[in-house]
């Protein structure tokens, strides 16, 4: 089950990546690519990766656990402004700031902050 979850969470991801080209292009089906990529991804694989980390018991540590809750609140609050900007709502803009607040003042410093403990324990 985990494989498969893996799967998809790159199989969307992919058709994420193509439909931001296609957008970028101005190639038809960039919109539906984008949407179904993106909330595909971001609401039901990777939530599902941190449910398999969490159950495997790799999420021990405060540090790890809040790196993953921070990076799931930045993914959703991506995929929500990415419906909101496809509505052409003014909230689009607001959701996408905090997207990019969790993303530089939350999830970045953990994720460095992480590594450079890690990279501690393998000298």
């Amino acid at each position: 089950m985990k494989k498969i979850v893996y799967i998809f969470a790159w199989f969307f991801s992919f058709i994420f990546v193509v439909g931001f080209l296609f957008k970028i292009l101005q190639l038809p089906y960039s919109f539906i690519m984008l949407y179904l990529g993106g909330t595909s991804a971001g609401l039901i694989c990777f939530p599902l990766l941190f449910f398999y980390k969490w159950k495997e018991g790799k999420l021990t540590e405060k540090r790890f656990l809040m790196q993953w809750i921070f990076g799931l609140a930045a993914v959703i609050f991506f995929v929500i402004s990415t419906w909101l900007r496809f509505s052409s709502d003014f909230y689009a803009n607001i959701v996408m700031v905090m997207t990019f607040v969790f993303l530089a003042f939350a999830f970045l410093p953990l994720l460095f902050y992480n590594m450079y403990k890690q990279s501690l324990k393998e000298v």
